[in-house]
């Protein structure tokens, strides 16, 4: 019987994405080795994690319920999607074709994600008092 061999598990590159950060403007804080935070705005990390106990990445804004883990699938329209890795991830957010959206409740952030600018937000969820919000990162400025 010949045993399958498991895919390497994904690691995010967090040292490439650190340095795609500074190209792009971006700032970022190294949190501790498998922890990389990309600071959206200065009250929102976006955490990229390598959680080698379990073999897993995770992806996610600190404080809220989204997270994904690995390679990221993006809806970009209909019936169709595209894949990211870390590094891409963060240049689609610096072109715009990445976006945040935070949920809000009575003032209150109860959520955020990421979101294709293609992808057509559903709101048939929505609940009553909840607001949503849709931030795109300014270009970068240019060196003086």
């Amino acid at each position: 019987m010949t045993a399958i061999k498991k895919p390497p598990p994904i690691v995010y590159r967090l040292d490439e994405l650190a340095e795609v950060c500074t190209e792009l403007g971006i700032e970022s804080c190294r949190v501790d080795e498998d922890r990389l935070d990309v600071l959206i705005r200065p009250d929102w990390a976006l955490a990229f994690c390598n959680l080698l106990e379990t073999q897993d990445t995770l992806v996610g804004f600190d404080g809220t319920p989204w997270h994904a883990h690995g390679i990221v699938h993006f809806g970009c329209g209909s019936n169709s999607y595209i894949k990211l890795d870390e590094l891409e991830i963060v240049l689609g957010l610096s072109c715009g074709e990445l976006l945040v959206v935070s949920s809000h409740t009575n003032g209150v952030v109860t959520d955020r994600w990421l979101t294709h600018r293609d992808e057509p937000l559903s709101l048939k969820y929505a609940q009553p008092g909840e607001e949503l919000t849709v931030f795109r990162l300014p270009e970068p400025s240019a060196p003086e």
